[in-house]
């Protein structure tokens, strides 16, 4: 019985290890999805829609120990598209009419991502993963002009490193939540509707 449990140990130990070697870059997409409900908010008015990733560092965080192996995980998405066309879609049901921003447009709404982090880093038999993200929306209407911010946090502890898959779960989730804050925000609906 207990040559079966040192074994267990071994095989346990084994696996932790191989598992913490088989790190490989990790790089992400943006794929937010937004639900919003039909609405006429906007009546058919025309709004500007404008997207940037305006991180100054592209790099999302890492995952590993960062003192003996670790890798770095990278947005893909050099221009935010996605974002782009699910906002466009948003904004339609509540009932606007969408283009690209221009310098034609008496209305424009903005929307930046500001912040994408994520860090899984490894502990004794754990990893300590953390994601935060933080989207910035400017609506310009005429004279007027609304500015905020909107972040989504996540923490949790799991037995091995996160996969790209559940990494990119993760971060577009975030994502899509302080999306959908911003098309929840009554002042800024309202600024934008006028």
């Amino acid at each position: 019985m207990n040559a079966k449990f040192q074994l267990g140990l071994v095989v346990l130990s084994l696996g932790v290890i191989i598992q913490g070697c088989n790190l490989k870059p990790e790089s992400i997409r943006f794929a937010p999805q937004l639900e919003v409900r039909q609405n006429d908010i906007g009546q058919g008015k025309g709004v500007g829609v404008e997207v940037a990733d305006a991180r100054p560092d592209k790099q999302l965080g890492i995952v590993g120990d960062p003192k003996i192996k670790s890798i770095n995980v990278t947005a893909e998405d050099a221009s935010p598209s996605a974002i782009y066309k699910e906002a466009a879609d948003a904004l339609t049901k509540l009932g606007f009419k969408v283009e690209p921003a221009s310098d034609a447009s008496e209305r424009v709404l903005r929307l930046e991502v500001r912040e994408l982090h994520y860090e899984s880093l490894k502990r004794p038999f754990t990893f300590d993963n953390k994601a935060d993200v933080l989207v910035g929306a400017v609506v310009k209407n005429g004279g007027e002009r609304y500015e905020r911010t909107y972040q989504t946090e996540e923490t949790s502890t799991t037995g091995g490193p996160p996969s790209q898959s559940e990494i990119s779960k993760t971060v577009n989730r975030l994502l899509s939540a302080s999306l959908n804050d911003v098309l929840a925000d009554k002042q800024l609906m309202a600024v934008l509707a006028k």
